[in-house]
């Protein structure tokens, strides 16, 4: 085993930026181009089959973009909807060539009447769709980006949209009684679907922020789920995929003893990983009627998904088996940008498309957006397609087409393999990051480098192998390769041995037991195309792993977080059926043999460690295996995510290292930063913290769960980037007045600024002429350089600590 030692090398740095404005593509095949266009940052893109790429802004304008030389780029703009508003699109769809976006609270669709291809009509779908008593709740937020989000057509004719949650720093809704007001049946955080007749049905909840939904090939509904800001002390989920199901809670607010004792967190198909990685758009591969397919044919109905605030494209391979879905995933590229959405052309190129800025939230409404549109250029250049551990000192990687030798002679003085738990493909090439102590306190865990000793192509130049110095933590490993590869592997999966009746072996590794999402998970695959092969033929198939059955229904969440309550024990029983006859061994499990096909394996109170070790036999020709869990607590069958199953020879890694001291404010004064918070720095007059003032600028709530270096920036520099939850905006009236202000509430009628000090200004809409986003913060520049050294570490002590119990006592 390679020790994690506690004196590894530190995080690598991104101290060589990719190319300037482009994607940096970790596998061959591909190029990236920049559209010719100058266009503010886009929330959505979508192509209508034709070719017309229509896109909704930031800002609230929406466009069209058109290729009109030919060279499969789109070069003009023509922005069909121009007056700038605070209620901007967040979904879009586009249907018999006509986009269809969701608002705050309104479905429109806008329509071509003269034929021209450019719509010049607006319509309203649907409108009035948010809880009427939400505005009664002052301990919530009702603002822009909680309301409706993500937008889908289902197959069944149907819209479907969802309510952002309206409690993302108080998930209960808790006011100053310590009464809860959050219930399953609220509007916010819920799934609505909309009836051909106009019915508006809340069919699931427990949702938080769902950026993108779509329906899959089966007619299945997904979406990303953003996991935000580390607001809540009970630690936020994942960012995730979530298959979406009629009556299922999806974990926000989580399940409580007390505060919400009658849900099941429904478990996601995929948590993206390390944190914060804030999944927005996706799209399912095509080919399916005006959307080709991108890249190799054996990415047919991956999912292309964009991590906004780090800058990721994660390609996401979706399963389905008869217990539910399941899914792995490829970091794709990198970028120096904010990519918030993404569409695939009729032609098969994928587009994504990025705010500029830094994160969370870049450069507001008036920020310069980026297009880039990816195509497979390459055809012939070898991709990989799966990387695993066959044992403690082998790597495979498996490509889609025979390789070059030569082109490896040599290469294990050129590959890297860094080894940690949040170690992540291509890091060095990660430019920014959110400034969450979480994600500082991941940046600081251990890492190490293994020794690579060998490289060879095997007889068949699919596959290369890597020898290395042994290891055995179940961390992740990243590989950084010649030809500017970069891939990620961990110790999860299933070691696998076929004999046959005429004596012929197979052993290797499968990335899960059921074979439906197996045989899913390695298409492209030679070595495994094999093996589907043997077990065809008369013989026997044995696998061996370890099953992590830890918090089956309990939402994974950031290091170190304390969910508040102690979770009853689980009791968690596996099955495991075929059409061949098999048997099951686990030891220190109940095993239950209830047929010659099927068994099952239940074990009371699972641990995190150690794991449970099983051996499966099963006699071949099989044409199937599927594996499932339930526990009493519903008693529905679900699947195992990949990561449950590990490899035989893999250990627990060695736990998280905590280190909250924050250097720089040593020797600070809390209740003197409570002082300035009040008073000289003024920053309750827009800022509610701690119970303190006034809700302009954003909730300060999450302070503690951040970083020094990100929480000076903001005072020193708060332009840097802008919350979309506090632009400010300037509303010019007809008889010639300006007003100042960050939205508040809005009616058909009325719009409602609210400004420093609490103050809300009402203005007649009838009376509004311009409503215009600023381009900077209200919140005004130089306000460290009014602080003394002193005064600033005691201010910062105030934001980035718990109240020291003296001050908890009063």
């Amino acid at each position: 085993m390679a020790a994690l030692s506690e004196d590894a090398a530190p995080p690598p740095t991104a101290k060589a930026p990719p190319e300037p404005g482009t994607i940096r593509m970790f596998i061959p095949g591909f190029t990236v181009r920049e559209l010719p266009v100058k266009i503010t940052s886009l929330n959505n893109v979508e192509y209508a089959p034709d070719g017309r790429l229509f896109a909704g802004g930031y800002d609230g304008r929406f466009h069209l973009l058109r290729d009109t030389d030919g060279d499969g780029l789109e070069d003009r703009v023509d922005t069909f909807s121009p007056e700038t508003s605070a209620n901007y699109p967040l979904g879009v769809v586009v249907k018999d060539g006509e986009p269809y976006f969701v608002l705050a609270d309104e479905i429109v669709r806008f329509r071509d009447t003269d034929g021209d291809g450019i719509p010049d009509k607006r319509e309203t779908v649907f409108k009035g769709f948010d809880d009427p008593e939400l505005s009664k709740l002052t301990m919530v937020n009702h603002r822009r980006p909680d309301s409706s989000i993500g937008l889908a057509l289902g197959p069944d004719g149907a819209w479907y949209t969802t309510m952002g949650t309206a409690g993302y720093n108080n998930p209960y809704w808790r006011d100053k009684a310590g009464v809860n007001h959050y219930s399953t049946d609220k509007r916010r955080g819920c799934l609505i679907r909309f009836t051909p007749g106009g019915k508006a049905e809340q069919i699931a909840s427990g949702l938080r922020y769902i950026v993108s939904m779509q329906f899959n090939r089966f007619g299945d509904l997904f979406a990303t789920d953003q996991e935000g800001a580390t607001w809540c002390p009970n630690g936020n989920p994942f960012d995730e995929l979530l298959h979406l199901q009629t009556g299922r809670h999806y974990g926000f607010p989580p399940r409580h003893p007390q505060n919400l004792p009658n849900v099941v967190d429904e478990p996601s198909v995929f948590d993206y990983a390390p944190q914060h990685q804030s999944t927005c758009g996706f799209r399912f591969n095509g080919p399916s009627p005006g959307r080709g397919r991108f890249g190799p044919d054996y990415w047919a109905y991956d999912a292309f998904v964009t991590g906004e605030s780090r800058g990721k494209l994660f390609r996401t391979t979706v399963a389905k088996t008869a217990a539910g879905y399941v899914a792995i995933t490829q970091l794709l590229g990198a970028m120096p940008y904010l990519p918030v959405d993404c569409a695939i052309s009729p032609a098969g190129d994928l587009l994504v498309s990025c705010h500029s800025g830094k994160p969370d939230w870049g450069d507001g409404p008036k920020g310069k957006g980026h297009l880039f549109k990816i195509s497979f250029t390459d055809k012939n250049a070898p991709i990989s397609v799966l990387t695993w551990a066959p044992s403690e000192t082998e790597t495979t990687i498996a490509f889609d087409k025979p390789l070059d030798p030569a082109a490896w002679a040599g290469a294990a003085r050129q590959i890297q393999i860094d080894a940690g738990r949040y170690v992540s493909a291509g890091d060095r090439h990660e430019l920014f990051r959110p400034g969450y102590a979480a994600v500082k306190f991941q940046l600081q865990q251990r890492r190490s480098t293994l020794d690579v000793k060998s490289v060879r192509v095997s007889n068949d130049k699919r596959h290369v192998i890597i020898e290395s110095a042994p290891r055995s933590a179940a961390v992740n490993y990243a590989l950084a390769l010649p030809g500017k590869i970069d891939l990620a592997h961990d110790l999860s999966g299933v070691a696998v041995e076929w004999r046959g009746d005429d004596n012929t072996k197979w052993s290797g590794w499968l990335p899960h037991p059921d074979f439906a999402a197996a045989r899913e998970f390695t298409r492209g695959s030679a070595a495994h195309d094999t093996l589907w092969k043997n077990i065809a033929a008369p013989g026997t198939l044995t696998l061996r792993a370890q099953l992590d059955l830890w918090q089956m229904l309990i939402p994974a969440t950031q290091p170190l977080a304390n969910l508040g309550w102690v979770p009853e024990p689980e009791t968690v029983t596996v099955t495991f059926a075929s059409d061949a006859a098999l048997t099951l061994d686990a030891p220190g499990a109940q095993v239950q043999k209830i047929s010659e096909r099927e068994s099952r394996l239940t074990v009371v109170g699972p641990q995190a460690n150690p794991w449970l070790a099983f051996t499966l036999t099963l006699k071949t020709p099989a044409k199937s295996l599927d594996v499932s869990f339930t526990t009493p607590r519903d008693g529905i069958t679900r699947a195992l995510a990949a990561r449950r199953f590990l490899m035989p020879f893999a250990k627990p890694a060695p736990p998280d290292v905590e280190n909250a001291a924050v250097p720089e404010i040593a020797g600070g004064n809390w209740e003197a930063g409570h002082t300035l918070f009040t008073g000289k720095a003024k920053c309750s007059e827009c800022h509610q913290f701690r119970g303190d003032g006034f809700r302009v600028g954003p909730d300060l709530a999450n302070q503690i769960f951040r970083d020094y270096a990100s929480v000076l920036k903001d005072i020193a520099d708060p332009n840097a980037t802008i919350n979309p939850d506090a632009i400010g905006y300037m509303v010019k009236t007809k008889d010639g007045l300006v007003a100042q202000g960050v939205r508040f509430a809005e009616t058909n009628e009325e719009l409602q600024l609210i400004q420093a000090g609490g103050g809300v200004q009402t203005i007649k809409k009838s009376d509004i002429a311009r409503v215009v986003p600023m381009s900077k913060s209200m919140m005004p520049e130089g306000l460290a350089a009014l602080l003394s050294a002193e005064e600033l570490r005691d201010l910062m002590t105030y934001l980035l600590t718990e109240a020291p119990k003296a001050a908890k006592g009063k």
